[in-house]
């Protein structure tokens, strides 16, 4: 009962990426749009659904089998953003004829490129997540500040997320997302946002550590 409620709650976190992936395709300034693609994760941690850009930085603190947690994640928010882009696409075609133009440049890039960008994807979501989880100071709107400030960042600056990457390939009007290209580019993405987590949650903690004993 348990892996089925993860998975329902992942493919709900999946979907509210996708709400935001939408609404990023249908804001004509980029800002905009950036600005509120942060509801999707904001709604996200406000609800406890589970992402896979959320959990993986807890790799190295937990058993060898949160990486299959992790994995039905993953597989939870691509069943989200398939039914999302399946269902925006029906309603609004020209928002896949977008999404098409945005994934056919992001195959272009080199596999080396993408999981850089994806890992300084992944640096910026932790940051946002875990300050979200344990906020630094007293005021009670101030957990939101990083949703709000570090999601246009990565947007803005072109870094890849890999559930929001799954929503672009999914809407687009090519089908992208059951191509090969497309598996193999979302999985680059997966594996950079990984990263980027990991090495960053990983050095901080050594950091903190550090003060801590002196």
């Amino acid at each position: 009962m348990k892996v089925l409620k993860d998975f329902l709650s992942s493919v709900l976190a999946g979907v509210m990426i996708s709400f935001g992936g939408t609404v990023f395709l249908c804001a004509e300034s980029k800002v905009v749009g950036a600005l509120f693609f942060s509801l999707g994760l904001c709604v996200i941690l406000m609800q406890s659904f589970l992402l896979f850009t959320g959990k993986s930085a807890y790799v190295f603190q937990n058993k060898p089998t949160y990486l299959l947690w992790l994995l039905l994640i993953w597989l939870g928010n691509l069943c989200g953003c398939a039914l999302m882009g399946l269902a925006v696409k029906a309603a609004r075609f020209q928002i896949a004829q977008k999404a098409t133009e945005i994934c056919s440049a992001k195959l272009e890039q080199t596999p080396i490129m993408t999981v850089f960008l994806g890992a300084l994807c992944g640096i910026l979501v932790y940051i946002a997540v875990d300050y979200y989880k344990n906020p630094s100071d007293t005021y009670p709107f101030s957990k939101y500040l990083l949703i709000f400030t570090c999601v246009p960042a990565f947007v803005l600056c072109g870094f890849e997320h890999s559930v929001a990457d799954m929503f672009y390939f999914a809407v687009s009007s090519d089908m992208l997302l059951y191509s090969v290209k497309g598996i193999l580019y979302i999985l680059y993405v997966t594996v950079g946002n990984l990263i980027g987590a990991v090495v960053f949650h990983n050095i901080k903690k050594f950091v903190a550590d550090k003060k801590a004993n002196n």
